[in-house]
This record gives structure tokens, sequence and C-alpha cells, in this order.
């Protein structure tokens, strides 16, 4: 079995500088795993050396021979690039036109939001934030937390209440 071929970004001592200032675990262990490479070790011996899967070893030296030790920092999440971060200006405006009363579904939400500012905002968005400012959507069907069994039933069967009532 072969050995990894990795591109020589740095020398094997500033690989070692770099690993005793290291910002976390993930990342000693994928410049060890460099380092390794880089003195012959074939990828099952590094895998059995740092207990890891073989994929992984393999992943981390294509990282490496791409951007160098930047490739094996740690993805931190967060807020990919090119999601938009919505003002709250929109949001404080949609809350006060529902102030002024009627139907509002999040759907409505994200029309007015389209028509009035010009913005396409997913629904969970739209619910997350007006959630935040303290409103509700009103769903198209309610249902009663403690409703009457017998009226939602002949509610279903189409008899009037005025009939059943009596």
């Amino acid at each position: 079995m072969a050995t990894l071929t990795v591109v020589a970004h740095d020398t094997t001592a500033e690989l070692r500088e770099k690993l005793r200032y290291a910002p976390d675990e993930a990342f000693k262990n994928r410049v060890k795993a460099i380092l390794f490479a880089m003195s012959g070790k074939r990828r099952y011996d590094i895998c059995a050396q740092l207990a890891v899967d073989p994929k992984s070893v393999t992943t981390w030296v294509g990282r490496y021979n791409e951007k160098g030790t930047d490739g094996l920092h740690s993805n931190k999440g967060g807020r990919p690039k090119g999601n938009p971060k919505w003002g709250a200006a929109p949001f404080e405006a949609l809350a006060k036109e529902i102030d002024k009363g009627g139907y509002w579904s999040i759907p409505r939400m994200q029309e007015w939001l389209a028509e009035h500012f010009k913005l396409s905002i997913p629904e969970q968005t739209v619910w997350y934030r007006m959630n935040r400012l303290n409103y509700s959507y009103k769903s198209a069907r309610p249902h009663p937390a403690k409703g009457d069994r017998e009226k939602q039933e002949a509610f279903k069967k189409g008899v009037s209440l005025r009939s059943w009532s009596r």
C-alpha cells in the first residue's frame, strides 16, 4: 500500500509549532496526521495511531494539500455566507399592521412583507421573528383546546347547532 502524498506547505518544525498552539484537540489530531503522513507512514498506520477512520485521514490530507493548515481547522458552524440576516424594521412594521386586526396567517404575512418591503422571507423566519415580538399566527383551522366533542361531531355530520341545542 502506497504512502500518502503531502504537499509541503509547511516544514515539520512549523507544523510542530502549530501543534503546540493548536486551538482545539480536533485540529491537533489533524496536524498529527499530516506529520505522520509527511514522515512516510501509511494511512492505516496513521488511523491506528490516532484511532480515527481511514477516510478521515484521507480527507485531512486532501484539505491540507489544498489549503495548508487553514484547511484543518474545525468548522464552527454559524450562518453561511450569503444567508441574509433580516433587520427588525420589516417585522415591527408587520406587527403594527397586525394590530389593526384581521386574519393573519404566515403566508399572508409573507405576502405583506414581499409587497411592502420587497423581501422573500422563509415561513420559518417569519414565524420565529413574529413569535419573538409576542405575536402568534392564526391557523386556518383552529382546534379548541377544551372543545365539546359532541358539538364537534354534530358539526362534522352537518347538523345545525340550533337544532342540536334544543
